[in-house]
């Protein structure tokens, strides 16, 4: 996983075809469908990554 939109893993399902719902929630708090903590550990890193503004959660 290089980019905030990049699947976590094979178990995220979102695509043009079928949305989900959260998917926004997901990348900064996941993953929410399923329980991982390296695809946890792996969303932090790319949140803290690209969150160079203090308001990056506040949007």
């Amino acid at each position: 996983m290089e980019k905030f939109i990049d699947h976590c893993c094979e178990k995220c399902f979102n695509s043009e075809e079928k949305r989900c719902d959260v998917f926004v929630e997901c990348c900064l708090e996941g993953p929410l469908c399923h329980e991982s903590e390296p695809c946890k550990k792996a969303r932090q890193e790319i949140v803290e990554k690209y969150s160079h503004s203090s308001a990056f959660r506040e949007h």
